[in-house]
């Protein structure tokens, strides 16, 4: 399980650049509980899931994505052989060919109605590779916040550890520039608020991400019964 853990974090780096912060170092996690190590493992189980998720919608957004400009092409050529069907058409109607204008008119009627389902299976099609997009970027968000989890619930037992194992230093008096660029929390002795910061920064981009994607899904059921509608 561990041995996925550092492709996944990898990929969470790129994708938050220098926002995240630095990973818990394990030499700090060596006083966990056996409740706390069990949480870890849910944890981290948990991301491994999820990035399986991720990869699943991201191959089906990546096949879905190429559907819209098949159905775009399809649609070219049903309006040139409609412009065609049409010239016809007008051909026989000015020489009054009543044998041959009958079944060029089936013929177009048939072309039109074709290309009218193609127009809508290419709205449905567009918009649904819009739904896969905003779904890929809710699993995204989702496991960047599970990271965000872990990493969090690991500060907070390398702290107690650090509270436990390393000597209170003492304060060195700052001078005037020390205090105004280099101010330090008290109570953040080693640099772990970041954690809890970053966490609610992921669980804000979750929401967001949940909230887009919802639309999405609204959206698309007005596409799906827009014919039902209209019968």
């Amino acid at each position: 399980m561990k041995s996925l853990f550092p492709v996944i974090i990898f990929s969470l780096l790129i994708a938050a650049c220098s926002t995240m912060p630095a990973e818990i170092d394990d030499k700090y996690l060596a006083g966990k509980t056996d409740t706390e190590s069990k949480a870890i493992n849910a944890m981290e189980q948990k991301i491994i899931d999820k990035n399986k998720e991720k990869q699943a919608v991201e191959n089906l957004f990546k096949e879905q994505s190429k559907l819209p400009a098949v159905t775009e092409e399809e649609i070219k050529l049903l309006k040139k052989e409609s412009g065609v069907l049409k010239d016809q058409v007008y051909l026989y109607e000015k020489n009054k060919d009543a044998v041959n204008l009958e079944p060029k008119k089936a013929q177009l009627a048939e072309n039109e109605a074709t290309l009218e389902k193609k127009k809508t299976l290419l709205i449905y099609q567009q918009q649904e590779t819009i739904l896969l997009e905003d779904e890929l970027k809710l699993r995204d968000a989702e496991l960047a916040q599970y990271i965000a989890e872990l990493n969090f619930e690991k500060s907070k037992i390398a702290a107690v550890y650090r509270d436990k194992n390393e000597p209170q230093k003492p304060v060195k008096e700052q001078n005037f520039f020390s205090k105004l660029f280099n101010k330090k929390d008290p109570d953040d002795r080693y640099g772990y608020k970041k954690h809890s910061e970053f966490l609610n920064m992921k669980k804000e981009e979750t929401t967001k991400a949940e909230t887009v994607y919802k639309e999405a899904q609204k959206k698309i059921l007005e596409i799906k019964n827009a014919p039902e509608k209209s019968k």
